[in-house]
């Protein structure tokens, strides 16, 4: 049923040319990384993905249906969805105050700016969510990590200590939450999540800053695939918690959608790369997944492969489409290898395989 809309974002990816949009740095290659960290702060596609991707997030609540009971969280408080959002308008102006102050050349004065202005988002996630804005931000956290870990975008991150020392810092304070029950140390712990989702949205568009036009097409592509992916491999109904990262998860790719109309490529990549991201927690929020998981997924990557084999069979070795399947079997055949002793992260890379191969039927479907 959802076919001609794949095919005509597939129509539009092929044919949309690779002429490149590369929004160059103005940090050059020798400044250093805490110059780089806090350029990543000011700039404001980056900025504005994490602002969307919480709008989302709020929008979501909305539409989610009624708890059921079981859990593994409070509800949100869709009343604080009002307030939350005037916090939203305040970090806006803060990021703005940063951008400004760093065109000034007062690093520190952007620095500490970005930082009350993650302060302020973190502050109207916790009001709507509660804890549960901590976790499903770890959550995600967790992917980008096995993302640039294992270099699936095959090129080196060089912002991964850092984005590792803020989950870190991040478990830490949320530990003092636990004991001290006050909401400033659950907000100071999201808020380093926030940051790391941040700089995870600087690598994945700095990865792709080459030919920026084709991998945002590509990258809304996928985020659309992934929706429906999850959809066929989640067991039974979604829990409230699932329903939730759902619609925030069909927001943000209309949002990324709306980026793209507008030619803001960069913003409109972190988008869809949250997309996917969202799309992951909600497999690994599914109740009913077998008690072994990494079975499950071998059994679903595993399809998504041979549907993939079959769908290159005619192609040359050296097409492009074969070679992608190539890469995707290797990361497979890594997974397995960790799936004893790092399960959660051999999840994340089959999650991957399996959205990529079956990335490979759509698109060898109309090649």
């Amino acid at each position: 049923m959802r076919k001609p809309t794949i095919n005509m974002l597939l129509a539009l990816l092929l044919a949309g040319g690779l002429a490149a949009c590369d929004e160059s740095s103005v940090v050059g290659p020798d400044d250093g990384l805490e110059q780089t960290i806090l350029e990543a702060l000011v700039d404001e596609d980056l900025s504005d993905a994490i602002l969307a991707d919480v709008e989302a997030a709020f929008a979501g609540v909305a539409s989610a249906p009624a708890p059921t009971g079981g859990a593994l969280f409070a509800e949100p408080d869709p009343d604080a969805v009002d307030d939350a959002r005037a916090l939203l308008e305040q970090a806006r102006e803060k990021f703005r105050q940063a951008r400004q102050a760093w065109i000034r050349g007062e690093r520190a004065e952007a620095a500490a700016l970005a930082e009350e202005a993650r302060l302020l988002v973190a502050e109207a996630l916790v009001m709507v969510f509660g804890d549960e804005a901590y976790f499903r931000l770890l959550e995600r956290v967790d992917h980008i990590i096995t993302w640039l870990e294992e270099n699936v975008d095959e090129e080196s991150s060089e912002l991964l200590d850092r984005i590792r020392a803020l989950k870190t810092s991040a478990e830490a304070l949320y530990q003092d939450y636990v004991v001290s029950g006050l909401d400033s140390d659950l907000i100071a712990a999201t808020e380093q999540l926030l940051l790391a989702v941040h700089l995870g949205f600087r690598e994945r568009v700095h990865h792709r800053r080459h030919e920026m036009v084709m991998h945002a097409r590509h990258s809304f592509f996928m985020a659309s695939l992934a929706l429906q992916l999850v959809e066929e491999v989640t067991v039974g109904e979604f829990t409230p918690e699932q329903q939730r990262v759902y619609n925030h998860a069909q927001y943000l790719l209309a949002s990324a959608g709306l980026a793209l109309e507008a030619e803001r490529y960069r913003l409109s990549l972190a988008l869809s790369h949250g997309v996917v991201n969202l799309c992951l927690v909600i497999l690994m929020l599914d109740p009913d997944l077998p008690d072994n998981g990494i079975l499950a997924m071998i059994e679903v990557s595993d399809i998504a492969i041979d549907a993939a084999e079959a769908a290159v069979a005619d192609l040359p070795a050296d097409a492009f489409l074969v070679r992608l399947l190539d890469y995707v079997k290797l990361l497979q055949t890594r997974a397995i290898q960790i799936s004893d002793t790092q399960p959660r992260r051999a999840v994340h890379i089959l999650w991957h395989v399996s959205l990529t191969a079956q990335a490979i039927v759509e698109m060898a479907s109309v090649t």
